[in-house]
């Protein structure tokens, strides 16, 4: 069976779009943040975060849920910078 290149070519841009959309609050393990929520997740959700990676294109934070899931959001945000003092706070007591 013969495929087109450029149909393999396409086939696998799409797929790798999808694995990026499908790293948003999900359970894959990643170090960069392909795409970001932008909605403001529950605080009860939290259990830790860690920033991305230096050599990713784009600056974020990534909160672990207590279900494992993980969440790449705006290192900017108000919110953000609250739960990550609630944590840091959280983990010193």
């Amino acid at each position: 069976m013969f495929f087109d290149l450029g149909l393999l070519v396409l086939l696998a841009i799409f797929l790798s779009v999808q694995l990026g959309v499908a790293t948003c609050g999900s359970s894959i393990a990643m170090s960069c943040c392909p795409n970001f929520s932008y909605y403001v997740i529950p605080w009860s959700w939290v259990y830790s975060y860690k920033f991305t990676d230096k050599s990713c294109t784009s600056d974020g934070v990534i909160f672990f849920t207590k279900t494992g899931k993980q969440f790449c959001v705006q290192p900017g945000a108000k919110w953000v910078q609250r739960f990550i003092s609630l944590v840091n706070t959280r983990n010193h007591l």
